[in-house]
């Protein structure tokens, strides 16, 4: 019995338990500070996987079941002459969504919000800011889908709204 109950122990420290662990707020802004390479390992360690390339964006695309996350990287030539690198979350769990949003209301400054309607979609999108980052929340709408989309993304404060 004690023998069972070692190798019980000793394969559960085997085990990865990262499948499908939620983002923090501290965890995302966190991320933007990371080299590829080791953000990369970070989200693998959460279960995610590559998914594709966005070469107009710049964007490496992880995902985990409907979770995605992704890793941009631009060169802002206009305002401040560097290499900002923006994270984007994004998921269709109205309360990963909600959880998140809490944390970003309550340790930054509420900047504007803007609606957009277009006509297959719309979206009400709401701007924090601090010193160094801003936050876009988006909540987003298509036309013949009852499921809402959000997304998180955070920016260099230098790079535009």
């Amino acid at each position: 019995m004690k023998k069972i109950v070692l190798l019980l122990l000793i394969s559960f420290n085997f085990c990865s338990f990262s499948f499908g662990q939620d983002f923090s707020f501290d965890e995302l802004a966190k991320l933007r500070s990371y080299s590829y390479p080791k953000f990369e390992t970070y989200v693998h360690d959460k279960g995610y996987i590559l998914n594709h390339l966005e070469h107009n964006e710049n964007c490496t695309v992880f995902r985990n079941g409907s979770n995605v996350i992704s890793y941009c990287k631009f060169y802002d030539d206009g305002f401040s002459y560097h290499n900002h690198v923006a994270i984007k979350f994004e998921t269709s769990d109205k309360e990963e969504y909600e959880k998140i949003k809490k944390q970003i209301t309550g340790s930054m400054d509420y900047y504007r919000t803007k609606l957009r309607r277009y006509t297959n979609q719309h979206y009400m999108e709401h701007i924090y800011v601090n010193d160094v980052m801003s936050v876009h929340l988006y909540d987003i709408s298509y036309r013949n889908d009852d499921q809402p989309y959000y997304e998180i993304e955070i920016f260099s404060i230098y790079s535009g709204y």
